[in-house]
């Protein structure tokens, strides 16, 4: 029997309907059912550094508690940019995220040709850790107070170098922003890492310091350097009994570098719901906080995903402006 022309039409259509709706339901059976294999965390810092201990840390937990192992990969290169990159352009299925770190807030106005953007391209599963950034001098430097550092280095525009762990990180463009308020004048000199900035601050190089808590520690229990202030709108749990700059007067000025569970934009927010519960337990893990905090980390409570990623635009329209201030770039 023939149909008509928009009968045929009809029975296509209904046919074409039909499909796509088995399809809706495998991918929905797909979703309710994630993690059904092991999740590949990338790290895009090389292995053995504080970033890579934090993922390796909390990506255990969050396993345990998904059920499915988390399997940390280091793909390092680029201030960061490779691995996120990768992530970016993965499949948003749940099953490849990124560790990020606050160049994610930074990249797009450091470089010039990024194959992603950061903020559009990736979406925020949970805020992990936090660790603030500290002004340090060693411990023969006259100065016992900001306030004093302050005066010795007004008195003497331009004649005073300073150092941060490398260049346009959080630590620098804090740096920055705090000498601006401070209407103070001295000179960065920038080291490709932290390592060698470490080595020439306690040779005496130069004698003030921005970085955060973990690489300075040991040189603070071997009385070598002392903390001035920390530059947050807060002191700090990890080392309370130093001020902030805020409450020295110069408020506004966070420079608190962080690290976020990060998955492609497109991945479904039921699994992106599910990633972030499962993360805030792990961070609630005994074993977790002791070995963060053991890093000089604040442990974070992992925030909603939507009030990460508002949080993140801040951050990064507040350091782009810093950035392009400064005419900062690093390509």
């Amino acid at each position: 029997m023939k149909l008509f022309p928009h009968l045929r039409r009809l029975a296509h259509f209904a046919a074409a309907g039909l499909a796509a709706l088995a399809v809706m339901g495998a991918h929905a059976e797909d979703i309710a059912a994630w993690p059904t294999r092991p999740i590949t965390l990338i790290v895009p810092f090389p292995a053995g550094g504080p970033t890579d201990t934090v993922a390796r840390t909390v990506a255990l937990q969050l396993g345990k508690s998904l059920g499915q192992p988390v399997v940390v990969e280091n793909k390092q290169g680029a201030g960061g940019n490779i691995g996120a990159s990768w992530v970016a352009h993965a499949a948003p299925d749940g099953y490849t995220l990124l560790l990020g770190t606050a160049t994610l807030a930074t990249s797009k106005y450091l470089f010039k040709q990024l194959s992603y953007d950061p903020l559009k391209d990736l979406t925020p599963a949970a805020l992990l850790a936090t660790t603030p950034v500290f002004i340090w001098v060693g411990s023969g430097f006259p100065a016992q107070k900001l306030a004093d550092m302050l005066a010795l280095v007004k008195a003497k525009p331009g004649q005073y170098n300073y150092s941060s762990s490398a260049p346009a990180t959080l630590a620098h463009l804090g740096s920055l922003v705090f000498f601006e308020r401070a209407g103070a004048q001295l000179v960065h000199l920038g080291y490709k890492g932290s390592a060698q900035a470490m080595n020439d601050f306690l040779a005496g190089v130069f004698p003030i310091y921005f970085e955060v808590a973990q690489p300075v520690a040991p040189q603070l229990k071997a009385g070598k350097v002392r903390a001035l202030a920390v530059v947050a709108g807060r002191r700090s749990p990890l080392m309370p009994d130093v001020p902030s700059v805020a409450e020295l007067g110069y408020p506004s000025i966070d420079a608190v570098p962080f690290m976020t569970l990060m998955a492609p934009a497109a991945t479904p927010k039921a699994i992106v719901a599910r990633l972030n519960d499962n993360a805030r337990r792990a961070l609630q893990s005994p074993e977790v906080r002791a070995r963060l905090a053991s890093l000089y980390f604040e442990v974070a409570d992992g925030g909603d995903p939507a009030a990460v990623a508002a949080w993140l635009r801040t951050e990064s329209d507040k350091w782009g402006e810093v950035i392009r201030r400064h005419d900062l770039k690093l390509d």
